[in-house]
């Protein structure tokens, strides 16, 4: 999906993002244990084309939120990234630490799902807007700091803006306070947006509001978007693509369209399954068991003893995420759906 071009709705002194590929090729994070290094994320490859919206979605221990906020290293401590991932032409996880600060203010920003303790309690929304404004672009006066955090307020969709900029965080909802982190994100002007399950917290209207304010801002500055969830049907008409994961690992990823409404992946099926569906009278169906420990996975594909469709080939080949769909760029790692497309490589 190319995004449109409407810079009038982008607030003035903004410009259009232009943003560039970001690429995962082979990424594994590890973090140190009392019994040595647990491996978090194991071997992540994908692509979030410049301009697209991506969703990275899963149960709670999936990986997404790992593999989103590798890309800021904002991990746990003592975490070790191999693989790559690349930004256009940075390679992020060779970034020094003034590298990385400069990345973090003024080309990718993060809104995650608690908007209470991303904000300072004691600070005015505007003070922190303002910071966030100065941190992207020293150069930036006070004055036009000011001027272009009220004017994201307004675009953002929050109620009298020059007036809630002297308000405190205590005194706005949810929902009006993660309209206030996604402007503290645009008056950086950045290009990539990363959303750690942005609407977990807000009731089902809100979520909706918010979702539809993203897809915008994407459409109109060109933002790259990655959203975490757990719930397909949140980004069923929000995202263009999506990436399924299990235990640290891609189990599929493919267009939304298409896995929606043609998952190839058990997994995938069973999360679908699981999800409020938009007609009524469909029956949800729970995944049976839960999530492997990632200190004791199954030997061969971690989603084996919870499948319906498993064999003893699933417990003994560790299966990839191949092509079933080459025109699409549609990749499943089931090793059953990869014998009946004849795919191996």
């Amino acid at each position: 999906m190319t995004p449109a071009s409407a810079v009038a709705a982008v607030p003035a002194g903004t410009t259009a993002a232009a943003g560039e590929t970001l690429t995962f090729t082979d990424v594994r994070v590890s973090v140190p244990t009392a019994n040595g290094p647990l491996q978090i994320l194991g071997g992540v490859t994908f692509d979030v084309p410049a301009g697209a919206v991506v969703a990275l979605a899963g149960e709670s221990g999936s990986g997404k939120s790992t593999a989103m906020l590798s890309v800021l290293r904002l991990l746990p401590w003592g975490a070790e990234v191999t693989g790559s991932i690349r930004y256009g032409e940075r390679e992020v996880t060779a970034l020094t630490a003034r590298q990385l600060r400069e990345f973090r203010a003024r080309h990718a920003r993060v809104i995650f799902q608690d908007p209470w303790s991303s904000l300072h309690p004691m600070h005015t929304l505007g003070q922190q807007l303002i910071e966030s404004a100065r941190s992207a672009d020293p150069a930036l006066s006070k004055r036009d700091a000011r001027r272009l955090a009220v004017e994201t307020l307004a675009r953002v969709g929050l109620p009298d803006p020059d007036a809630r900029m002297a308000a405190h965080p205590h005194q706005l909802s949810g929902g009006q306070l993660q309209r206030v982190m996604i402007a503290m994100a645009l008056v950086a002007r950045p290009t990539l947006l990363l959303c750690d399950e942005p609407t977990t917290a807000l009731d089902v209207t809100t979520q909706a509001q918010i979702l539809e304010l993203l897809r915008e801002l994407n459409r109109d500055m060109g933002l790259t978007v990655i959203i975490a969830t757990h719930d397909l049907e949140v980004i069923a008409d929000f995202a263009d693509h999506l990436v399924v994961m299990y235990a640290g690992r891609v189990a599929e990823q493919g267009p939304v369209a298409r896995m929606l409404a043609a998952p190839r992946h058990p997994y995938t099926w069973a999360l679908l399954g699981a999800a409020p569906a938009r007609q009524r009278g469909t029956r949800l169906l729970p995944i049976e068991g839960r999530p492997p420990r990632l200190d004791e996975l199954p030997p061969g594909c971690a989603f084996a003893p919870r499948c319906v469709f498993a064999e003893a080939q699933c417990t003994e080949t560790d299966p990839q995420p191949l092509l079933v769909d080459p025109a699409t760029g549609h990749r499943t790692a089931c090793v059953r759906v990869q014998q009946q497309e004849g795919r191996t490589a």
